[in-house]
């Protein structure tokens, strides 16, 4: 994919002096993500969208990407990958105009800012694929991410009781949240302008 050629990889300084090397996710490196969600606690792992214990995971994976159904951007440090934003693209004719987000963070590494990092990432990474809307499906009990959302510019669209059904069997409520790519951009470019005393 050309845009992601000439803008990857280059390095980004977080909150507390702390450097990220941002740049998509290689087929070759999904065992890094792997590593990654496995250092998630058990009940965080079971709210993935993705269940990434099943074995038919890194198959699956690695078929998207080299689709290019989905980019995702790593935010990496010392050879690990301490942050990931997953863009899925709509496929079907009446929402190829959107994509998916779904971001994950190290639990050791939240509050640096590398999810700010990576949602500002993929605004321009997503106008140049076309998109004009982005959306987040979330847990109710995702309060943080909520929080990221709503500073970020997301609005709640809707709220489906019970649609979700965790690695555990529970069920949860969805939570729907979207966001105009233009009003993203926007909203970005002034977070941006205050990253250093932001904690996201």
């Amino acid at each position: 994919m050309d845009v992601l050629k000439d803008r990857y990889p280059h390095k980004v300084v977080c909150r507390k002096n702390f450097e990220i090397e941002i740049r998509p996710l290689d087929v070759e490196e999904i065992p890094k993500e792997i590593e990654l969600f496995q250092q998630l606690d058990k009940r965080e792992q079971a709210k993935l969208p993705n269940d990434m214990s099943d074995p038919n995971y890194l198959y699956r994976m690695r078929r998207w990407i080299e689709d290019e159904r989905v980019v995702t951007l790593a935010a990496w440090h010392e050879g690990s990958v301490v942050g990931v934003l997953s863009f899925y693209r709509g496929v079907s004719t009446w929402i190829r105009h959107t994509g998916e987000v779904v971001l994950v963070t190290h639990p050791k590494y939240r509050r640096y800012g590398i999810a700010t990092v990576l949602f500002d990432e993929m605004i321009p990474l997503a106008k140049a694929l076309g998109v004009e809307k982005i959306y987040a499906n979330l847990m109710e009990e995702h309060k943080e991410a909520q929080k990221l959302l709503a500073e970020i510019g997301f609005i709640k669209e809707a709220s489906l009781k019970d649609h979700i059904q965790d690695g555990y069997g529970r069920r949860h409520d969805l939570m729907i949240y979207s966001m105009d790519l233009e009003a993203a951009h926007r909203a970005m470019e002034d977070l941006m302008s205050h990253f250093h005393d932001y904690a996201g």
